[in-house]
Parts: structure tokens; C-alpha cells; sequence
């Protein structure tokens, strides 16, 4: 984290200007699910990583969708030719949180992944995705962000208490809220995304690629 620098700079009487920043969460999936997205159900078993475990994966998936849809499929979907693991992106400038209409998008995202710690500070917790260089893990993995403007109405009380530096007083808060709700000890607080969508607490979490342990929270509170 640069905060520090920034704070020394003000301490200093250096000129700093606030700017828009993005927010948000990393959403976690079994990178199977991406492929059969992007693919579909035929050519999403072409998916090839050179990795036996997670090719085994990818394949059981597809065998699996094919064998209860063949009563009304009887055409062999094979192809010999490989496919890279699928990506997406998402962007809107059309959010509707409720109150404002605020930009959301998809950033870093991360095919064949793992999602890693990326703390500054041990009371506080923060992460960070990454792909392996053959993309060749069971996930994937995307942060999904909102803008927030210099002037959001979020950052009010922030403002008033912390100037130039409301944001940075705004991560900081976030990051910190995060390890309390996960118990501390870079634990990270998770949320199924049907129940964010719906806003309601998850009682439990599935398998994650997260190896510092993850915790069921209500992370849309």
C-alpha cells in the first residue's frame, strides 16, 4: 500500500488532489462453469490446460451435461481441435445501487487462477487475483468493482474528517471491516453470490483457492 506515502506527503504541505477510485469484491468460480458460458455445452469440453487433474475436471463436467441431455441429443459433439480457458468482461455505466447510477465493471480477471492475499497490514484484509502462466487451475477468478466519484455521497462523513485523504481513510475502514468480520488472522469473509444478490447472510461456503482460510459472512451489509 502507498497510503503512507500520501499521508506523509499532506503532513509535508505537498498540493494533493482527491480522484475517483473503484471498489469492490473478487467473485470466485470453477473455471468449468466460464467455459461452459463462453463455450457451450458442445464445444466446451475442448477446453485443454495440459494439466491432467484440471482437463479430468473440465471433461467429468461436460460427460456429465451430455449424458442427461442425450435423450434429446443424439449427434456426437466431439471435436478434436483445443480451446484456451474462458474469460469474460462485464462494464456498465448503468448501475443502480439503490440510490445513485454508478459504473460497475470486471477487473483483473483472472482464468485458470487463484485468488491470493494481498494485506499491507495484519488488521486489515485485502485480496488480489492471478492467473498461472498455463491458466491451468480449477478457477477463475475476477474482481468486481463500483466507481466512486471524489464527491460520492459514500465518502461524506470521510471528507469532513479526513479531507484530501477521505478515500484512502474509506480503504482503509473497508479493509479493516473485512478482517473483523473474518475473525483476523488474514481470514477472508465470503459471501455465496446468490445470497449477496439477494441480501441475505450465507451460512456456509463452497471450496475455495484461497489458502489462508475463508469464512461464510454477510458481506452485503
Amino acid at each position: 500500500s502507498a497510503r503512507d506515502v500520501y499521508e506523509q506527503l499532506h503532513e509535508l504541505g505537498i498540493s494533493l488532489e482527491a480522484k475517483g477510485f473503484a471498489t469492490g469484491f473478487r467473485v470466485e468460480h470453477p473455471q468449468r462453469i466460464i467455459n461452459r458460458i463462453q463455450y457451450g455445452e458442445e464445444w466446451g469440453p475442448s477446453v485443454v490446460t495440459g494439466r491432467s487433474a484440471t482437463d479430468e475436471v473440465n471433461k467429468k463436467f461436460f460427460d456429465t451435461l451430455h449424458e442427461q441431455d442425450s435423450s434429446d441429443n443424439d449427434t456426437d459433439s466431439h471435436h478434436d481441435g483445443r480451446l484456451p480457458v474462458a474469460s469474460y468482461r462485464l462494464a456498465t455505466d448503468k448501475a443502480f445501487d439503490g440510490e445513485s447510477v454508478r459504473g460497475a465493471y470486471s477487473f483483473c480477471m483472472c482464468p485458470g487462477g487463484q485468488i491470493v492475499p494481498a494485506s499491507t497490514d495484519p488488521e486489515e484484509v485485502c485480496v488480489n487475483g492471478m492467473s498461472f502462466s498455463k491458466r491451468d487451475s480449477v478457477w477463475a477468478n475476477s474482481a468486481l468493482v463500483v466507481t466512486v466519484s471524489p464527491d460520492d455521497p459514500v465518502l461524506t462523513e470521510y471528507r469532513e474528517k479526513h479531507g484530501v485523504l477521505a478515500g484512502i481513510e474509506f480503504q482503509r475502514d473497508m479493509e479493516r471491516a473485512a478482517s473483523a468480520m473474518g475473525g483476523g488472522n488474514l481470514t477472508v469473509p465470503v459471501q455465496r453470490l446468490t445470497d449477496f444478490v439477494e441480501g441475505v447472510p450465507s451460512t456456509s461456503a463452497p471450496s475455495s483457492s484461497y489458502r489462508l482460510c475463508v469464512k461464510p459472512s454477510a458481506c452485503h451489509a
